[in-house]
């Protein structure tokens, strides 16, 4: 009787161990911020791709898992999503190792000019995981492709919109985010490129560009330095609202030109108010649906090699919604 009894409360331990284990791992991939597609009963068993951002709960994450759900359905794949909700690299970093431990078919995610980025992408490949770059790009490092905008086409594409209505002739003041990312970059030497075609346009910079030169402290710093300059072009995305208040503090907003290399629901809905003259669509759902589906062509066998990268449309948004871009 004491040994049955002994037994049973053994068996009890046991399940009452599975259950808290089970628990444990659902908390666990909550607390890393893993969404899972829902996907039907017979998809349980496919591949499964997993979508790494440094933006979640951004809008352009919003846009991309849009694009990325529908492709997953029609390859019939698992997709999840994860990331990070503010840019912290080294909790990033950490959720691409945490996709290669837990053996994922594939990885799509913003690429990082860092040497641990290059790591853990030979890491994944390693191990057998190709890797695909959106939305920024890592080419040193040895993922499969790109998929994304043109960043030197975007500064290219804006900076010409710009010297046509200010007529080439002004000062622009740039505002930067607080780490210059390749991204940026490429805009400026673009941006730069147009201006030196047009002996009266000027761009000009904050005096310090750092963890506490925010969009609305660059602003002011721009106008004491340069009482002459007459529009402003923001390089971090959705700060078209900051640089607004900014400008409309020292003077009226109707005498500066501002310019967004974004075209989230808040610059858009200033836009349309006639405070941002223009932003820059960059088509983030047909980034999702375009990583996914090279991804599941790349898995299949069926397009080896990929291309280098994947280009996907840019167009410049104003309030007519109808001026420039590149299809």
């Amino acid at each position: 009787m004491k040994r049955f009894i002994i037994m049973a409360i053994m068996a009890c331990s046991a399940v009452a161990l599975a259950f808290s284990i089970f628990y444990m791992v659902r908390i666990f991939q909550s607390d890393i911020g893993v969404t899972v597609a829902g996907l039907s009963a017979e998809q349980e068993h496919s591949e499964r791709v997993v979508i790494i951002s440094q933006e979640q709960g951004s809008y352009m994450m919003d846009e991309i898992q849009k694009g990325a759900h529908e492709s997953a359905e029609a390859h019939r794949l698992m997709v999840d999503f994860s990331g990070v909700y503010r840019s912290n690299l080294e909790e990033f970093m950490k959720q691409i190792d945490i996709a290669i431990a837990s053996k994922v078919d594939g990885i799509i995610v913003e690429g990082v000019d860092d040497p641990e980025f290059e790591r853990l992408v030979t890491k994944a490949t390693a191990k057998g995981i190709p890797v695909i770059t959106i939305n920024s790009d890592a080419p040193g490092s040895l993922r499969k492709t790109y998929v994304g905008s043109d960043h030197y086409q975007e500064g290219i594409v804006m900076g010409e919109h710009i010297a046509s209505r200010l007529n080439g002739t002004g000062v622009v003041g740039v505002i930067q985010n607080t780490a210059i990312s390749d991204a940026d970059e490429l805009r400026l030497k673009a941006l730069k490129e147009i201006f030196r075609r047009y002996a009266g346009l000027q761009l000009v910079f904050a005096s310090e560009v750092g963890d506490s030169a925010q969009p609305t402290m660059q602003v002011y710093d721009i106008l004491n330095h340069y009482p002459d300059v007459s529009a402003f072009i923001g390089l971090p995305t959705a700060s078209g609202e900051s640089i607004v208040q900014a400008v409309y503090s020292r003077s009226r907003i109707n005498e500066y030109q501002i310019y967004m290399f974004d075209d989230s629901p808040q610059t858009l809905a200033l836009i349309g108010k006639g405070m941002i003259q223009a932003g820059l669509s960059r088509y983030y759902e047909q980034m999702g649906r375009m990583s996914v589906d090279l991804l599941s062509r790349w898995m299949e066998g069926s397009q080896l090699p990929l291309n280098n990268s994947y280009f996907t449309p840019i167009r410049v948004v104003t309030s007519t919604s109808g001026e420039g871009g590149v299809p």
